[in-house]
């Protein structure tokens, strides 16, 4: 096997509009070499500033999404390697969500294992300022009176990073 189908072999990403499930993610990328799983939940809060949110609704080009979910995930694999010899980051679970996501429901997960935590820290927050900077997926927050607010991805810093 080759070594980008064994890489793939270590990555799952998708787009559902179905609820989001963090164990799914813990037990995909959970292998015996890693010490650490690292797991990050993005949900939906009922405010923002001085409005209250009633839900956010997420679009995204799906095949586009896609692509750059993976290409993200496949980075993170090699960017976290101790100079291309150690695997540090062993496995990568990213899913987001489509359509409308309630109040105290994750529209994203970033969910990697690695050998250490400190790695599996840096990498997870990487990874997660990457989507939000990079893949084709956009938020719209809905307001309790009626109103809504499409939101720009931030200008992440990772960029100036690498």
């Amino acid at each position: 096997m080759s070594k980008s189908a064994v890489k793939k072999d270590a990555i799952k990403v998708f787009l559902t509009s179905s609820k989001l499930d963090p164990t799914e993610g813990i037990d995909f990328v959970k292998c015996e070499e890693a010490g650490a799983v690292i797991m990050f939940g993005g949900t939906t809060r009922n405010s923002f500033e001085d409005k209250k949110v009633s839900d956010l609704s997420y679009e995204a080009h799906e095949k586009l999404a896609c692509r750059s979910l993976e290409r993200i995930a496949l980075e993170a694999l090699d960017k976290f390697s101790d100079d291309g010899k150690d695997t540090l980051i062993h496995k990568v679970y990213l899913a987001h969500r489509l359509g409308h996501v309630p109040v105290k429901e994750e529209s994203v997960l970033v969910v990697l294992s690695s050998t250490h935590r400190q790695e599996g820290w840096k990498a997870a927050e990487w990874v997660l300022e990457k989507i939000k900077a990079e893949a084709e997926i956009w938020k719209k927050e809905n307001y309790n009176d009626g109103t809504s607010s499409w939101k720009e991805n931030e200008n992440s810093s990772v960029h100036k990073k690498n």
